[in-house]
């Protein structure tokens, strides 16, 4: 005989990027386990892969979540375990300056966890004939790749680059090697617009504000980033 099947609640978002209404459910016992075992291993593509499964099972829209930007991934993540665990996240709080090693207990709402506002310009005029179009970085991009490392972050562009016009044509096919070969052509300050893109794409940020009850200093700390919440 069957046992009876027990139906999850559905509740509706936007992802951040796009605006696109979307539906997903809780995450389940068989999702939050796959969750349990990357934390335990504590290897950051084993985390990343696992909130990826884990909203690719819970969405409802036939989304792939492999191709959204790496905020979108954030912010959905935090929703969906806001309706899965609860609203709050319990964090332990230290100063980052100071002879005081007290960590201090805070409560954060995710509610009021939000991705920032800035939307770059994504086609980047390099002159006035040739221009770019990127896109913002998904997970996969940046699986391994240390953004404050110049080769890394060149590696990165070379990802995210669309397509190149100018005044007569817009290329698009084109290897990794005929986009590194042209970039390397481009003078500091055109490499610097592409650069820039990157800085001001938007981010998951919250900043906390608490009082430590050991030595009574107040304190403030900016999380950014899906792990400093997660972890």
């Amino acid at each position: 005989m069957a046992l009876p099947s027990i139906t999850a609640p559905t509740f509706l978002t936007k992802i951040p990027s796009t605006g696109q209404e979307i539906k997903y459910r809780p995450f389940l016992v068989k999702e939050e386990k796959i969750l349990l075992m990357a934390l335990e291993g504590n290897d950051q593509k084993e985390i990343t892969n696992a909130i990826v499964t884990t909203l690719d099972n819970c969405i409802e829209d036939g989304v792939d979540v492999s191709k959204l930007a790496t905020f979108d991934v954030e912010y959905l993540f935090l929703k969906l375990r806001s309706k899965s665990v609860g609203e709050v996240i319990e964090l332990r709080m230290s100063h980052s300056t100071g002879d005081c090693m007290h960590r201090t207990d805070v409560e954060v709402n995710i509610d009021a966890i939000n991705v920032t506002e800035e939307r770059p310009e994504s086609k980047i005029q390099l002159n006035e004939q040739i221009g770019l179009k990127l896109r913002y970085a998904g997970v996969n991009d940046l699986d391994g790749v240390d953004v404050s490392s110049s080769a890394d972050l060149f590696g990165l562009i070379v990802d995210c680059i669309e397509f190149i016009y100018d005044t007569d044509d817009v290329y698009s096919d084109f290897t990794k090697k005929e986009l590194t070969e042209w970039l390397d052509q481009l003078s500091s300050e055109q490499f610097k617009k592409i650069t820039d893109f990157f800085e001001a794409s938007p981010k998951l940020r919250h900043t906390i504000n608490w009082n430590c009850l050991a030595c009574g200093t107040d304190d403030t700390m900016t999380l950014e980033g899906l792990t400093s919440f997660f972890m």
